[in-house]
């Protein structure tokens, strides 16, 4: 019973937001925030499941192995990119750092970490609306979600450094990972236009990327993004992400709940930084 409440609730704010030309997904998102809030008034139990949580960060690597399908990896060297991460990070601390230090009573390494985690920006969120306006592959929609990815890899870096932690020496052998991608091609001309072809899409996606970035100490949403940009060349690419297209939504839509439940692992860059040395 539950459940309808929230697929009612979660149809009527979408429906709603959808009149005024915003996006569905912004009124998914009010929905879980507000289930949230008004579950300790009403008796909602609220409280994501493991199982739940589970099955929205799949669907969260699903959707960034389709937005790596249509992401060329040249398209990050551009100085647009590097340039409009950088600066945008950059910027971003020079103002939340001082007024976050000034209004709050906290230590400064305290307000610089405030200000870096909320220099990053949501990578679903954005692919997720670029992807409903067919804008993933135009101009624009490129530089945006290359900007996403910079801004990934600062998030990396920034989590090695302040919990003292670094990635296993094996993480190195994601840089080999290119040299097979005359290996992926042939699997994905192989799997022909059946369910073969999905389930290649769900191994690459969340075994080899997800799970195998994961398992050297590295981001699984990172390993996911980077295996649909590995094959984002290849001719069958679009197919391939049509085939996940319905797994993908069914999936994103376990995201309504999780996220009015600050689930940390929704979106690439929705990072836990720690804020005390």
């Amino acid at each position: 019973m539950t459940e309808a409440v929230w697929i009612i609730f979660a149809f009527g704010l979408g429906a709603g937001v959808k009149t005024l030309g915003l996006p569905p997904l912004i009124g998914y998102l009010a929905a879980g925030f507000a289930i949230s809030a008004s579950s300790q008034f009403i008796g909602l139990p609220a409280e994501s499941t493991a199982a739940l949580q589970h099955l929205a960060h799949l669907g969260v690597l699903l959707l960034l192995f389709t937005v790596g399908l249509k992401l060329k990896v040249k398209s990050l060297a551009r100085p647009e990119v590097i340039g409009g991460g950088l600066i945008h990070f950059f910027i971003s601390c020079a103002i939340f750092t001082p007024g976050i230090y000034y209004f709050m009573d906290i230590s400064l390494y305290t307000a610089l970490m405030l200000a870096v985690a909320l220099s990053f920006s949501s990578t679903v969120l954005a692919a997720k609306v670029l992807e409903g306006k067919r804008e993933l592959r135009a101009f624009h929609g490129r530089v945006a979600i290359g900007i996403l990815v910079i801004q990934d890899l600062i998030a990396l870096f920034v989590m090695s450094l302040t919990s003292g932690s670094t990635p296993s020496m094996w993480a190195l052998v994601v840089f080999g990972i290119p040299l097979l991608r005359p290996v992926f091609y042939k699997l994905l001309d192989f799997s022909g236009q059946d369910e073969l072809l999905v389930l290649l899409g769900l191994l690459l996606a969340l075994v080899v990327g997800g799970f195998g970035f994961e398992s050297v100490g590295l981001s699984s949403e990172l390993g996911a993004l980077a295996f649909g940009a590995l094959l984002a060349n290849h001719p069958r690419s679009s197919e391939l992400s049509k085939a996940l297209w319905s797994i993908k939504e069914v999936l994103l839509m376990q995201k309504i709940r999780c996220y009015g439940n600050s689930c940390k692992r929704l979106t690439l860059n929705m990072y836990c930084l720690p804020l005390t040395m």
